[in-house]
């Protein structure tokens, strides 16, 4: 691995541990909500950098199923705690 390479999953590595200390301290549902979706993000970051390291496309396919599940989930997710305001 490069240097950028080495530096860019450090980044990545710090940025998903803040990431999962507002996933579990999150004040509310939709700070939870949003840290999930960062982390999701974060990890198709590193299966993105996995795969040009390991020169390997299976990666790429990985990371693209992961955002597409992780949006459809965030969306579904929101509509469902905004339901749930709705009705106090």
């Amino acid at each position: 691995m490069t240097f950028l390479s080495l530096l860019s999953l450090g980044c990545l590595a710090v940025a998903l541990i803040l990431t999962v200390v507002r996933l579990v301290r999150g004040p509310s549902d939709f700070d939870r909500l949003l840290a999930a979706e960062t982390m999701a993000l974060g990890l198709v970051g590193l299966l993105m950098l996995q795969s040009n390291s390991a020169d390997e496309r299976f990666y790429i396919d990985a990371a693209l199923g992961l955002a597409l599940f992780s949006f459809v989930g965030s969306v579904v997710f929101a509509e469902y705690l905004k339901q749930g305001d709705e009705d106090e």
